[in-house]
C-alpha cells in the first residue's frame, strides 16, 4: 500500500480518475440526451418485440457510466488522497446538474416539456444545494484540494468549517499551498477531464448513436 502514496502515484491516481469519472458522464450525458429524443424511454434484447430499440452507444454506456464514476470515485479516495481537486466531492454536483440540463435541453426542444422541466429543476436543484452549502464553508479545497504532492496538508483557514461533503483533513504539519500547487491541481483536473470528454465522444460516435 505504501507504493501508492508516492507523489507519482498520486499524481496519476487524480488524472485517472477525473479522466474515468468525465468519460463515462459524457457517455451517461450523450446516452441520456438520445433517450429523450426517443421520448424517454428505449429498450433492447427480450423476448418481445420492441417499439423503440436502444442505439448501441446508449446500451453500451448507459451501465458503463454509472460503474465508471463509481470507480473514479474509489481511485479519487485511495490512489490520489487529497491531492488536486477531489473528484469524489464534485462528482455528485456534476451527475445531477448535468443531467438536470439535459432535461431541460429535451424540454426546450418541445419533448415532454412539463415533465423535463420539472426532472431538469429537481436534479439541478440536488446538485447545486450540497455544493453551494459546502463552498460557503470554503471553496479551496474543492480546487486545490487538501495536500500537497508529497502528502503534506495544507494549511486552512481559521474561519474554515466543515461538512458532509468537505475532505476529511489530514494529519502532520501543515504547510501553505504554492502557486506550484494550485496548477498542479488545476492541470490533473482540466486536462484529465478535457481528455475523457473527447475520448467519451468519439466513443460513443464509434459505438452508435441512433
Amino acid at each position: 500500500m505504501h507504493s501508492v502514496r508516492t507523489p507519482a502515484w498520486r499524481i496519476a491516481g487524480s488524472f485517472v480518475s477525473w479522466l474515468l469519472f468525465v468519460f463515462s458522464f459524457t457517455g451517461l450525458f450523450l446516452s441520456a440526451g438520445v433517450v429523450i429524443g426517443l421520448g424517454g424511454y428505449c429498450a433492447s434484447g427480450g423476448p418481445y418485440v420492441i417499439e423503440t430499440q436502444c442505439p448501441e452507444g446508449v446500451i453500451l454506456f448507459a451501465p458503463l457510466g454509472i460503474f465508471g464514476m463509481i470507480a473514479a470515485a474509489v481511485i479519487s479516495m485511495a490512489v490520489a488522497d487529497n491531492l488536486g481537486a477531489p473528484l469524489y466531492l464534485w462528482a455528485w454536483p456534476i451527475l445531477f446538474v448535468g443531467l438536470g440540463i439535459q432535461f431541460l435541453l429535451g424540454a426546450t426542444a418541445g419533448i415532454g416539456i412539463v415533465t423535463n422541466i420539472l426532472l431538469g429543476l429537481m436534479f439541478v436543484v440536488m446538485g447545486l444545494v450540497p455544493l453551494i452549502g459546502t463552498v460557503r464553508t470554503g471553496a479551496r479545497p474543492f480546487f486545490l484540494g487538501a495536500t500537497d504532492a508529497d502528502g503534506r496538508p495544507f494549511t486552512t483557514s481559521a474561519t474554515s468549517g466543515r461538512s458532509a461533503f468537505t475532505p476529511k483533513r489530514p494529519e502532520g504539519d501543515p504547510v501553505d499551498p504554492t502557486p506550484k500547487d494550485w496548477a498542479l491541481s488545476l492541470a490533473l483536473a482540466l486536462l484529465g477531464s478535457g481528455l475523457g470528454a473527447w475520448l467519451a465522444v468519439l466513443a460513443f460516435r464509434a459505438a452508435g448513436s441512433a
